[in-house]
């Protein structure tokens, strides 16, 4: 005989509501409670219907995630490869799943919000590298749509939104620099158009008196090609790169031209990915709690979608750490 959600509960010793918010992977149900529910299941073999589900709740359980990058660059990126991989962990267990797009350019990027939101194929979005004047976050605004940025949301407070204090990041990278004794600190920025660009910039500008800022795509290419600029141009004695994946094209340009890292030039840059294993001695980098701020933007979002609080407003601010390694250790030399 089939176990109903009904025998679930009567065994669970909780109410048939309790066990219907431990399917949907509600975080607000006590832990104790959930895992007694989940040991009921599994003993019991019990697998809800998810189709007859899903047509009375009107919901897909996939959360969208649409990262703007060439087709193809994903690969060389750790950054979002880590980022996919913390949204995949935070989901499992849950009956939520990730939806996942590839746009190779702003065209294709609102193309795919639009087939989104026609269909509505997703019951939510995380959004992620906001800009200043964000139309995607205007449009998922106007058509009531659940979504959660992490990212930059001072300048449109009415938002769930998670993000780093970039400014002070970008000022303590510098700062550490100045301490290891480098005198020409140069800033690799990102796209300007990017909110973490602008205020990791800020943060960089505090710190130095003669600010040298060059703007590059992502990419550990494009980073060679900009950082070779400022070689050229500048000769700078550290840069602060962008990510990680940028100060790797960085120490490329540098190696290129004879350049010892750190005694000629230091190299901080943000994420803390696996990257900075690749280098000897270790690449300083920012810990941004990565995997903490996708914990909380699944929790917030899922709490969104549940709750129809598209119009409500949860911010956050996670904390950072300088991971300092030998690429900046000019003393070490």
């Amino acid at each position: 005989m089939r176990v109903t959600q009904q025998d679930i509960a009567r065994i669970s010793e909780v109410s048939q509501a309790t066990v219907s918010r431990v399917l949907a992977g509600d975080v607000r149900v006590d832990g104790v409670i959930r895992d007694r529910v989940l040991a009921v299941m599994s003993t019991h073999n019990y697998r809800p219907d998810v189709r007859a589900r899903s047509l009375r709740q009107r919901k897909t359980h996939l959360i969208g995630l649409v990262l703007k990058r060439e087709v193809g660059s994903l690969q060389d990126d750790p950054f979002f490869a880590m980022l996919i991989a913390e949204v995949v962990d935070a989901l499992a267990g849950t009956p939520w799943h990730l939806c996942l797009d590839i746009a190779a350019d702003t065209a294709k990027q609102h193309s795919i919000y639009d087939e989104l939101l026609r269909t509505r194929r997703v019951d939510g979005l995380i959004l992620v590298e906001s800009e200043a004047s964000d139309e995607r976050i205007l449009r998922l605004q106007q058509d009531r749509f659940p979504f959660v940025l992490i990212g930059n949301a001072t300048e449109m407070p009415e938002l769930h939104a998670i993000d780093n204090d970039n400014f002070k990041a970008a000022e303590m990278a510098t700062r550490h620099l100045k301490d290891q004794g480098y005198q020409k600190i140069a800033f690799l920025a990102g796209p300007q158009n990017l909110t973490v660009t602008r205020d990791r910039e800020a943060g960089y500008r505090s710190a130095v008196d003669n600010p040298l800022v060059i703007y590059s795509d992502f990419g550990a290419h494009s980073a060679r090609e900009a950082a070779d600029q400022l070689f050229d141009l500048h000769q700078p004695d550290a840069i602060v790169a962008m990510d990680d994946t940028m100060a790797m094209g960085v120490i490329q340009a540098a190696r290129a031209r004879k350049l010892a890292i750190p005694h000629d030039l230091g190299v901080v840059g943000f994420n803390d990915t696996p990257l900075c294993d690749h280098v000897e001695g270790g690449l300083t980098s920012v810990n941004l709690q990565i995997g903490n701020m996708v914990q909380w933007a699944i929790r917030r979002l899922v709490d969104v979608i549940e709750e129809d609080d598209v119009f409500g407003s949860h911010q956050a601010i996670m904390g950072c750490e300088l991971m300092v390694r030998g690429s900046s250790i000019r003393s070490q030399r």
